[in-house]
């Protein structure tokens, strides 16, 4: 097999405007134009991007020139000083493009020849994949070749991507003597605990007996799985889009394939920088976190902020006189971030924290600063303070789980539920959705997750005892009407042995009813 080298990233989420500051929607796009300069000084013969290029699938003007200039760049420094081209390689994400949707502003790049974009095609009613040669002429395709390996790229499938695996190992041959890598967009379950993910199913599991290196984009964390003889790897993402991902290793992967054995694969991880300090690490914003600041000991908001300030300076957070002044623009400028606790003894109504950030602002050299309130409690409103603001994702994902927590027979399937969701939103999303394709998706996830309705028998039992209890019930209201029947009969039988004045008059109902026989009578 020829030696094939390629680097490995996913997740770029280019046009994100973290925290609605200008400076962190430059951080993305520094963090790829770094990376396309590491593929460059590395001469690798591809790169591969696993989806999520953008953060919104409808972004605006400046995002996709930006995007566009960048590549072009790219590609021009590739063709004057290496002779050649390195392919970007991509496929479609969840925030690339809904789910079963025909264009998309990836295709709009490909039809550019700026990127591959690799798509293998899934006939829903034979159930079966096909990936199709990727051709300079159309664009389109589902596999790429590149010396001796073969490339495959599936989009995003959502939900129902766990179904599929027998169908993709089916669509793609075993080979001896080529390297088959396969790109798909899902998280593997477990890896990141706030998301829901794909179990490690056997279907899934097989998979490797087909594919020798499955690049994965999605969650934003970085791991390779199995811990031994790895082939499943997820890169992470390029730049922190949630404070929940500093505890993550992200990045990158750059490999060197010169034969199917393990031992002539290298593979090796480039990590994330906080801040743009090691030059062998990917350059990112860098975020400072300081622990918890107790402020029970003040009694108003102006003493709580003088013990933040000197906590924060405490804490390495740096003043606006040190030298040299740090730009905004710089990386090394930081994102602050710290959550304030303790039972206070004002009210909540004095806590500003517009005030609180311009304090803090004025004092040190920062790009912005996120302050956290839930473990705050006022002793006055006997109330938890509670001015942290949910994102619209956070309380519909809360609801979620809240319902289904109320109906514990769908448990096992939680985590379908969950994408299930997810999948329908995006589609709903659309300025114009596509309901047909929405039913058939959400046909489709119900027959493949029919045995996660079925209820427990803890439950079942549960019913029965209802339904027994029930019909003792009617049968006690039958006995109770039955008594208060026979009372009443013993009553009127007492009333008739008395006075009654129509007895004389005997009347006959039959003589007062106009039914139509005497009219049909007279006709005879």
């Amino acid at each position: 097999m020829k030696t094939v080298k390629f680097i490995h990233i996913a997740d770029l989420h280019l046009g994100k405007r973290q925290y609605n500051l200008s400076e962190r929607y430059n951080d993305y796009f520094r963090a790829f134009k770094w990376m396309l300069n590491f593929a460059f000084n590395e001469e690798v013969d591809f790169l591969l991007i696993a989806g999520d290029i953008f953060d919104h699938k409808n972004i605006g003007p400046s995002v996709l020139s930006e995007l566009f200039h960048i590549i072009r760049n790219f590609k021009d420094k590739c063709f004057k000083k290496l002779n050649r081209n390195i392919p970007l390689i991509c496929i479609e994400g969840n925030h690339d493009n809904p789910v079963y949707s025909e264009h998309s502003w990836m295709s709009f790049l490909a039809d550019l020849d700026l990127v591959v974009l690799l798509a293998g095609e899934y006939n829903k009613e034979t159930k079966t994949f096909r990936f199709d040669q990727y051709s300079d002429k159309t664009h389109r395709g589902g596999m790429i070749e590149i010396n001796d390996m073969c490339i495959y790229g599936l989009p995003y499938f959502g939900s129902f991507t766990s179904q599929l695996f027998p169908a993709i190992k089916k669509a793609i041959p075993k080979s001896e003597s080529k390297f088959n890598l396969l790109m798909m967009h899902f998280g593997i379950e477990g890896q990141d605990k706030s998301k829901t993910g794909v179990k490690m199913t056997q279907s899934l599991n097989l998979l490797h007996e087909n594919i020798d290196y499955l690049a994965l984009g999605h969650f934003h964390k970085q791991y390779t799985l199995p811990s031994a003889n790895p082939w499943i790897f997820n890169p992470g993402s390029l730049e922190t889009n949630d404070l929940s991902e500093l505890s993550f290793t992200r990045g990158a992967f750059i490999a060197e394939i010169s034969g199917k054995e393990y031992y002539q694969q290298q593979i090796t991880s480039i990590e994330c920088d906080n801040g743009d300090i090691d030059p062998r690490f990917i350059p990112n914003r860098k975020f400072i976190s300081v622990s918890s600041i107790d402020l029970e000991k003040t009694d108003n908001f102006d003493k709580s902020i003088d013990l933040i300030l000197t906590r924060l300076q405490k804490g390495g957070v740096p003043l606006h006189d040190t030298k040299p002044v740090v730009e905004k623009s710089d990386l090394n400028c930081p994102i602050v971030f710290f959550s304030i606790k303790g039972v206070i003894g004002y009210s909540r109504l004095e806590i500003d924290l517009n005030k609180l950030r311009n304090a803090i602002k004025k004092k040190f050299a920062i790009l912005d600063v996120r302050i956290f309130t839930k473990e705050l409690f006022s002793k006055i409103d006997q109330l938890q303070v509670g001015l942290d603001e949910m994102t619209i994702d956070e309380i519909e994902k809360e609801v979620i789980f809240s319902i289904i927590e109320e109906h514990s027979q769908f448990n096992p399937i939680k985590s379908e539920i969950v994408a299930l969701m997810d999948d329908i939103k995006a589609q709903l999303t659309q300025r114009k959705p596509n309901y047909l394709e929405l039913k058939e998706q959400m046909t489709e996830w119900c027959i493949a997750n029919i045995d996660g309705f079925k209820r427990p028998s803890k439950i079942d039992g549960f019913i029965v005892e209802a339904e027994e209890e029930k019909e003792e019930a009617l049968q006690r209201l039958i006995k109770e009407k039955q008594k208060e029947d026979e009372s009443l009969k013993g009553e009127k039988s007492d009333a008739e042995s008395e006075f009654n004045p129509f007895d004389d008059f005997n009347l006959d109902l039959d003589d007062y009813i106009d039914d139509g026989k005497e009219e049909e009578d007279k006709t005879k």
